[in-house]
């Protein structure tokens, strides 16, 4: 069976140390378990530990707070380098590292200093509760409300869906600012180790990316005054969340591509030494997924460095061709991976629709299929329609 990519050295795209230390984490820790972390729908404790122990959770924080100060280029292709094994374990990371981005623009007070310290060592996982039941799905407004009380602040939400929420350490929240503020006047709160109780609503029996497990919760927070970040969660959104999120997902999608366009070519090599000297009708196929697969890493690779552009601290508001291309980037990569992951099942024939086989993409089908519902696409082209009325030029 399928364990995911092919073989155990980095492919040529893996140029970093942190990509090839995710690839070799994937590969031998992630890969031998993913089948059973699919049918079990159970978190991938093994290659999360293995994180933590290898300095992936840490590797974006600064060198000054004891990170490694990763890129979020170095950071996007170590989240390729899991996917290609395992996805649940790489959207873990992904998810993971869009919280520590918050930390490391908006955290600004000693409490939020020193735990993005403790993500530096890997004991701490982060995840977020920022869906709400009742909106679904924007997280432009809440429901729930910070109540202050001498120094600490409390909090209810029902979490529509909480990945990872009963292996976590702690979790980011957004929320009204009071129970007076308007449903979009919402600031963050970071819920630190043992802040927080959660009691499950909702269970994850899904088609696909099982091993999020992504149930829904009943969140109830104490926490310190000095957990919420100072920024409101707009200005969080418009100068770091957006463009984590739209790269650091999209590099989930583009890695379970990647994973099975390598099945697909080692199917067609392996239909090529039966019949030396003549090209199997296969290999036409392959091509033309080759076609789309490079669209794939071209339109990731240019967003990031549209991204790079924009000066540090720089609100997205003030760039809105860049916030289309960000979501263009949303909407072409879940498309594009899913077509890349169709065309590879078609490559592979009974081989990859098969599950006991070498070149299964059972997994890689399912799990790419997630891509266009994590964030409804149909939202994102709407959004983009009204955008475009008021654009001057593409």
């Amino acid at each position: 069976m399928s364990a995911g990519a092919t073989g155990t050295t980095p492919p040529r795209w893996c140029t970093s140390d942190l990509g090839r230390r995710a690839w070799e984490l994937g590969a031998s820790v992630a890969a031998p378990v993913a089948d059973a972390v699919d049918r079990e729908a159970r978190f991938p404790a093994e290659a999360v530990a293995a994180m933590r122990e290898r300095g992936l959770l840490g590797a974006m924080v600064p060198v000054a707070s004891g990170g490694e100060g990763a890129t979020v280029t170095e950071v996007s292709e170590a989240i390729r380098a899991v996917a290609g094994h395992c996805a649940s374990s790489a959207l873990v990371l992904a998810m993971h590292q869009i919280e520590v981005a918050y930390l490391i623009g908006h955290g600004e007070t000693d409490a939020l200093r020193s735990l993005l310290r403790d993500v530096a060592t890997g004991s701490v996982l982060i995840a977020n509760a920022n869906s709400e039941v009742g909106l679904g799905g924007d997280v432009g407004q809440s429901r729930c409300a910070l109540v202050h009380d001498e120094g600490r602040v409390r909090l209810e939400k029902d979490v529509l869906a909480l990945s990872y929420g009963e292996y976590t350490d702690a979790i980011t929240v957004n929320a009204r600012r009071d129970p007076d503020a308007a449903p979009n006047d919402q600031v963050m709160l970071v819920c630190g180790p043992g802040s927080f109780e959660l009691k499950r609503t909702t269970g994850w029996d899904t088609m696909g990316l099982r091993g999020t497990c992504s149930s829904g919760f009943l969140l109830v927070a104490d926490e310190r005054e000095d957990m919420v970040l100072t920024d409101d969660w707009s200005t969080v959104v418009n100068r770091t969340g957006l463009a984590a999120t739209t790269v650091l997902l999209n590099s989930v999608w583009l890695g379970i591509a990647e994973s099975a366009a390598a099945l697909a070519h080692a199917s067609v090599r392996a239909e090529a030494r039966k019949a030396i000297g003549t090209t199997p009708p296969s290999a036409l196929r392959l091509a033309e997924l080759a076609v789309v697969l490079g669209q794939a890493r071209a339109v990731l690779s240019s967003t990031i460095g549209s991204i790079a552009s924009v000066g540090a601290g720089e609100s997205l508001e003030e760039h809105p061709t860049l916030i289309l291309e960000m979501r263009d980037l949303k909407l072409s990569s879940t498309t594009l991976a899913t077509e890349v992951v169709l065309k590879a099942l078609n490559i592979c024939g009974l081989g990859g629709y098969r599950r006991d086989s070498t070149f299964s993409v059972d997994r890689h089908v399912r799990d790419v299929l997630g891509g266009a519902l994590m964030a409804n696409n149909n939202r994102f082209y709407v959004d983009n329609a009204q955008l475009l009325t008021v654009l001057k030029q593409l």
